[in-house]
């Protein structure tokens, strides 16, 4: 675990080992028959890899090109470290508290629990569920949108959303049935694998289009009211933390969750960092909110955003369960499969079907929404939780202990409860400390910027009527399916014979 400076502890220094309770295995942080930490970094990659990598051009040219490109691999640093202490507290919580041992619903509130107390458990618990189920009803309305774009574009039917919707949901339900990741582990790693295809067809798309649109590459100047909200943009694509303690609560040895997150933001890093660049070098000033739009050959680009369909779907799979299981611990259902699990996990799909055809326009609201979730999530709270955790892990080294489960998580309590803030950052290792403090300040910055950018385009969006009160007044029919970006030097070049301007640079 995490180092601590050497203290003077006024506490017995007689080491005697905790041992397990007797539902436990031998070595009571392994669990027989979890999934292995190769296994566990693919579902890691397959919940991040998603639609966020489409949006990496313009955040890099909006960030001034060289240092986007810095950033994209500073992100994966952060991420990854804050990835290894959240694991490293849910390993501290299974070895001095046994209970969590065995299979638990809610284990980042759990984690916040024991750091902070019972408002902590309230407070990530109500964040969590609340901007997670956000992001599927986001993720749905996305769906939704680009099969009806894709049946019209591939077999010229006009397919309207509103039931859109209801085909989207009705094929996710089924397997929102399933317990927990380690059930489902196979969708998860088509949804990933759906991704890297996406990637790499519009990797040949940009390769096509590099010498036919002849552009000339140039680095723009940094604005930095355009910046600030891409910073936000380029870092929310690397989060995904809200999920990660309940995959690694399904590994068969919980304390390799660092090597599955090391693998898996190499993976992603090595899928975000070419789009970055060649998307730049390609389009440059032509580059487009989504790099899908630049693509100019338009089997490519309507092959790739199917693909991201797919995993947008198989996203809201994976998403979705840590808010199932919360809701089914709350109600104190059984674990094993049943007449409870089935009416409460189609309940919510069916309130998801409510949602996503009263708000078609639903990601402005979730813009608010998701800077709070991803920036406490995945930066917040994991460096919060672990310097209060990690000193626990030092001082009950030194606290003498019987062996049984009641005995060992009374001393974890009592010792916990004697540690203050102050004590966390004197008694914590300088080369810890500063990471966390710096990931911490960069966090709220992030979060507060996420904020004030999406109030500012949620002023002025107009809303869609619901698709049940369309009879009042339609909606307006678009003229272009998935609209192609011009290119070259002076914005006039395509392939299909009409495009339109990005108008995000000056030219």
């Amino acid at each position: 675990m995490g180092e601590v400076k050497s203290r003077k502890s006024t506490m017995s220094t007689k080491k005697t080992p905790t041992t397990t309770s007797t539902d436990a295995p031998p070595n009571f942080l392994e669990k027989p028959g979890g999934m292995g930490w190769v296994l566990t970094a693919l579902l890691l990659a397959g919940e991040l890899a998603g639609a966020g990598v489409i949006s990496l051009p313009m955040a890099v040219r909006s960030l001034g090109f060289y240092f986007g490109l810095l950033l994209i691999i500073l992100s994966a640093c952060m991420c990854v470290y804050t990835s290894v202490i959240l694991g490293r507290s849910w390993v501290i919580l299974q070895k001095y508290w046994p209970k969590y041992r065995r299979h638990c619903r809610d284990p980042y509130a759990q984690i916040g629990y024991k750091a902070y107390g019972a408002w902590m458990k309230t407070t990530v618990a109500l964040i969590l569920n609340l901007g997670t189920y956000g992001s599927v009803i986001i993720l749905v309305v996305i769906c939704s949108k680009n099969m009806s774009d894709a049946i019209k574009q591939f077999w010229q039917y006009d397919f309207d959303y509103c039931f859109s919707v209801i085909c989207i949901v009705g094929i996710i339900t089924p397997f929102c049935l399933f317990k927990s990741p380690q059930d489902f582990w196979w969708i998860i790693v088509a949804g990933m694998l759906c991704t890297f295809v996406a990637v790499f067809l519009a990797l040949g798309g940009i390769a096509h289009d590099i010498p036919y649109c002849k552009d000339t590459f140039s680095v723009p100047a940094m604005e930095y009211n355009r910046a600030f909200g891409h910073v936000g943009n380029l870092l929310l694509a690397f989060a995904g933390h809200f999920c990660y303690p309940t995959i690694q609560n399904d590994m068969r040895q919980p304390t390799k969750f660092g090597y599955s997150a090391a693998l898996a933001y190499s993976m992603i890093t090595m899928l975000y960092f070419p789009i970055a660049l060649f998307g730049n070098i390609a389009y440059n000033d032509n580059v487009s909110v989504s790099v899908i739009n630049n693509l100019q050959i338009v089997w490519i680009q309507q092959s790739a955003n199917l693909l991201i369909t797919f995993h947008c779907m198989i996203a809201c799979i994976l998403v979705m369960n840590p808010v199932n299981q919360t809701i089914e611990e709350y109600l104190n259902f059984p674990h094993n499969f049943g007449p409870h699990r089935i009416c409460v996990r189609v309940g919510m799909m069916i309130l998801t079907v409510c949602l996503a055809e009263t708000f078609p326009e639903f990601g402005p609201l979730m813009g608010i929404a998701g800077g709070i979730l991803v920036c406490t999530t995945s930066f917040l709270f994991p460096a919060m939780f672990y310097l209060k955790l990690n000193i626990l892990e030092y001082r009950m080294s030194t606290v003498q202990t019987e062996e049984s489960e009641d005995s060992t998580s009374t001393a974890s309590d009592d010792v916990l409860k004697k540690i203050t803030i102050a004590e966390t950052l004197k008694e914590t290792k300088w080369y810890h400390t500063g990471p966390i403090l710096l990931i911490f300040v960069i966090g709220c910055f992030v979060m507060v910027t996420a904020t004030i950018f999406a109030s500012k385009d949620l002023a002025t969006v107009s809303f869609k009527m619901p698709c049940y009160l369309r009879w009042i007044k339609d909606w307006e029919k678009p003229k272009n399916i998935t609209p192609i970006t011009c290119c070259g030097k002076y914005s006039n070049i395509t392939l299909d014979g009409r495009c339109i301007k990005s108008n995000l640079f000056d030219h």
